[in-house]
């Protein structure tokens, strides 16, 4: 008969020799690549991209050029995002010219989990905060609706790399989406009318190359509602580094914004005004 407390503690040491393998092979995995290489100017080449979040994916294929010496760069990709609530196709075309960045960007979303609410007589529309839309469209519940739109978008970044241990990214954006009125947006978590959409963020980043880089976010939506334009504050922090699960171009991403006070923002499981994200991405040269 064999002996329980030999066969546990076999057992025991086959485990903990696994753990020490993975975590064997993820630090040489990161020893090959910075922590904070996604914070740098990319190499130019095309890419096929991956990123895996809560409620779905987007992949990526995107090839870029330097011009004019390695200052310079043209970057053109196209996008689809399978998700649990939408799906979207996307193509983007961005120039850049030293730290200024210019773009276009053009898509097709499908929203299978549509939320559109009614005008209400003293306010922008009626049950459209957290808790009615969660009574309104639980997971496992029957669709709310459904909507299908086109959007297109002008934007500009500057890239602020001050040293190599503090870098920073301003983004604006205009875009027009034909969406249904007083619709929740999935990737914004609130609440908001067809037509023209202004957005602003600038992200910090203090980094370094062995664990990555954490700073502050702040954001501006300017948002149609009703026939005019609210805007809408939030901020918020962004953590960023390498994993190591691969030998070479994958990270892991956390995202969050607050706007304490505001009712209709927020991401549709949370009590919270708040939005949170955990981004995982895999990039691979082709």
């Amino acid at each position: 008969m064999s002996n329980p407390n030999a066969t546990l503690g076999s057992t025991r040491w086959r485990c903990s020799l696994v753990l020490a393998l993975l975590l064997l092979s993820a630090s040489e995995a990161r020893a090959q690549q910075r922590a904070d290489w996604m914070l740098d100017f990319q190499p130019e080449g095309t890419r096929f991209i991956s990123d895996f979040f809560g409620s779905g994916t987007i992949f990526r294929l995107e090839h870029l050029k330097r011009i004019y010496g390695s200052t310079n760069d043209v970057l053109l990709g196209v996008s689809t995002a399978p998700a649990y609530p939408l799906g979207e196709v996307a193509a983007t075309a961005d120039l850049r010219i030293l730290f200024l960045g210019l773009g276009v960007a053009t898509g097709y979303r499908t929203v299978w989990r549509n939320m559109t609410f009614e005008a209400g007589e003293e306010s922008y529309c009626v049950q459209c905060d957290r808790g009615a839309r969660r009574k309104r469209d639980s997971i496992f519940g029957d669709t709310p609706g459904s909507d299908h739109w086109g959007w297109a978008e002008v934007h500009a970044r500057l890239f602020m790399p001050f040293n190599e241990h503090f870098v920073g990214l301003s983004f604006g954006a205009l875009r027009h989406e034909g969406r249904q009125d007083r619709s929740f947006d999935w990737f914004n978590s609130t609440v908001y009318d067809g037509g023209l959409l202004g957005k602003w963020e600038t992200l910090f980043f203090f980094k370094h190359r062995d664990w990555g880089g954490i700073g502050p976010y702040l954001q501006l939506l300017m948002l149609p509602r009703g026939g005019e334009h609210e805007a809408h504050w939030a901020i918020g922090a962004n953590y960023i580094r390498r994993l190591g699960l691969v030998k070479r171009g994958d990270f892991i991403f956390f995202t969050f914004l607050a706007r304490p006070g505001d009712g209709r923002f927020g991401q549709h499981s949370y009590y919270m005004p708040v939005r949170g994200l955990i981004n995982y991405r895999l990039t691979f040269d082709l």
